[in-house]
């Protein structure tokens, strides 16, 4: 098991999935399925937190597909954490993303650490934290 996945704050209003050591392309499909039922659960929009500092993932377009068909209504912004070095190439493949899956690639960020995507949720959606969540 190559992923991590849980409500990020006490509103549920954000959703962190993170890739552990080992991660490979069946945990993507594994927290696609998670993450959507998890948000299918609530009524309000949820955000996600996706850290994809610990894999490298190609995505073709079944892939894209695949998560377009996943991605519930009340899906928010999706911040990638990606290392300065793979920014390029995500930027990239978020454009294409957007073609075959505009719900799912609708509003991708990205962020260096869980850290830095907190603090733009905060100011850009208003989403709130408490220390508990945070830790």
């Amino acid at each position: 098991m190559g992923h991590d996945i849980r409500w990020d704050n006490e509103d549920r209003t954000v959703v962190l999935q993170a890739y552990t050591e080992g991660a490979t392309k069946d945990d993507l499909y594994y927290l696609a399925q998670e993450s959507a039922r998890m948000l299918k659960s609530i009524d309000h929009t949820v955000h996600l937190i996706i850290d994809e500092r610990n894999i490298d993932l190609v995505l073709n377009s079944a892939d894209m597909t695949y998560l377009e068909k996943l991605t519930p209504t009340n899906q928010g912004a999706v911040v990638m954490i990606v290392s300065p070095s793979k920014l390029m190439y995500k930027t990239v493949v978020q454009q294409l993303g957007k073609r075959l899956g505009p719900n799912a690639f609708a509003l991708p960020f990205f962020a260096e650490s869980v850290e830095q995507a907190w603090t733009f949720l905060q100011s850009a959606f208003e989403v709130r934290y408490t220390s508990e969540a945070e830790t």
